[in-house]
């Protein structure tokens, strides 16, 4: 069975649960597509319109663009 959409804010909401999820996102210099396994949010700026994750594996935090999040956990995100 394939997980249903889910609106954007529906979306920031299940990343900000405090639990791990599967993201993938574009990258926006090259339009390349990148997994984030695993990953817990570790605080997002809804103004700036940017989130910070941690990895699991690596320990290392990364920050994306908001617009450029388009799948969590296997669910496609729509605005």
């Amino acid at each position: 069975m394939t997980p249903r959409p889910i609106h954007l804010k529906d979306a920031f909401a299940l990343l900000e649960d405090g639990k791990h999820h599967d993201l993938r996102l574009w990258k926006l210099s090259t339009g390349d597509i990148l997994s984030y396994r695993q990953c817990i949010c570790t605080s997002g700026w809804h103004r700036g319109g940017t989130h910070r994750v941690r990895l699991a594996e690596s320990g290392q935090v990364r920050e994306f663009r908001d617009v450029t999040l388009f799948e969590i956990d296997g669910h496609t995100i729509y605005w």
